[in-house]
C-alpha cells in the first residue's frame, strides 16, 4: 500500500481521532500534520507493516503526550451555561456546547489518561488493544481508566451531564 492510498482510506478516521484527542480544531490539525510528514518520510517501513493505521494512530497519541508535557499552557474548563442562558429552542447548537463540555473535562486529565479513555470510548477498544498500542502494561491500562473515569465524575454533576446529553 502506498502512501496516498493509506491518505485515501484512513485520512477521515485520523482527523477525528486527532481532533478527539487534541481537544481542538487547530490543534489537532498541527499534530495530525507534524504526524503525516514524520510517517511519511518512514513510509517505506511503516507501510509493510501487518497494522499501519495502529502504528500511524501510535505516532499521533505519543506525539500527542509528548507536546502536553513540553508545554504548560492556561487550561481553561468549559462551564456550562446558567439555566438562564440557555436557548429557548434547542436547535443543532447543542451538539457544539457538548463537545466543548467534553473537550473541557478531557483536557484537564494528564495525557496518558487521555489517550486511554479517548481509545477505549471513542475507538471501542478493549484494555489489551489499548495496550498494545500504547506500550503499555494492561493494568496501566486499566489503572488510567478507571483514574481518568474518576476525575471526570468529581467535575461533573448529574445536571452538567443531563444538560448535555439532551
Amino acid at each position: 500500500m502506498t502512501f496516498d492510498e493509506f491518505l485515501d482510506t484512513q485520512l477521515g478516521s485520523l482527523t477525528r481521532y486527532s481532533r478527539v484527542l487534541s481537544g481542538d480544531r487547530q490543534s489537532a490539525h498541527d499534530l495530525l500534520a507534524d504526524t503525516l510528514v514524520a510517517a511519511s518520510k518512514r513510509w517505506d517501513k511503516i507501510g509493510q507493516l501487518e497494522l499501519p493505521l495502529a502504528y500511524v494512530r501510535r505516532m499521533l497519541t505519543n506525539r500527542h503526550i509528548d507536546l502536553t508535557r513540553r508545554r504548560r499552557t492556561i487550561r481553561w474548563a468549559h462551564k456550562p451555561p446558567a439555566d438562564h442562558q440557555l436557548p429557548a429552542v434547542l436547535d443543532d447548537t447543542n451538539a457544539v456546547h457538548q463537545r466543548g463540555f467534553l473537550d473541557g473535562l478531557l483536557r484537564d486529565l494528564p495525557a496518558p489518561q487521555r489517550a486511554a479513555l479517548v481509545y477505549r470510548f471513542y475507538l471501542g477498544l478493549s484494555d489489551e488493544e489499548i495496550a498494545k498500542e500504547l506500550g503499555m502494561k494492561v493494568g496501566s491500562v486499566r489503572s488510567a481508566i478507571s483514574r481518568g473515569l474518576a476525575t471526570l465524575r468529581t467535575r461533573t454533576t448529574a445536571q452538567d451531564i443531563r444538560t448535555y446529553l439532551q
